[in-house]
């Protein structure tokens, strides 16, 4: 049987095994139910592992001129997104 210490934040490391078991993924809501002695642990919500893949290129920009760099303070969001209202 797996063990866990409690930590002074209160916090528990489920144990490699029974996270793969039990597809425990970051994100995932537990539920802890006090049972007179005994305290259970119920998965509420599982979420899926996120692929950063998959938003590859979900933002168009237009390329910068040449010898420019870009700067992260140039790009504004909200723009793009209103860029894109007109055009639905």
């Amino acid at each position: 049987m797996s063990a866990a210490t409690l930590t002074a934040k209160g916090q528990i490391v489920i144990p490699a095994e029974i996270r793969a078991r039990y597809e425990l993924t970051p994100g995932t809501q537990v539920e802890f139910v006090d049972e007179g002695g005994t305290i259970r642990l119920l998965v509420r919500r599982r979420l899926k592992p996120s692929d950063p893949a998959a938003g590859y290129g979900l933002v168009k920009i237009k390329p910068a001129r040449a010898g420019t760099p870009r700067r992260l303070s140039a790009f504004d969001p909200a723009a793009l997104l209103a860029g894109k209202r007109g055009k639905a």
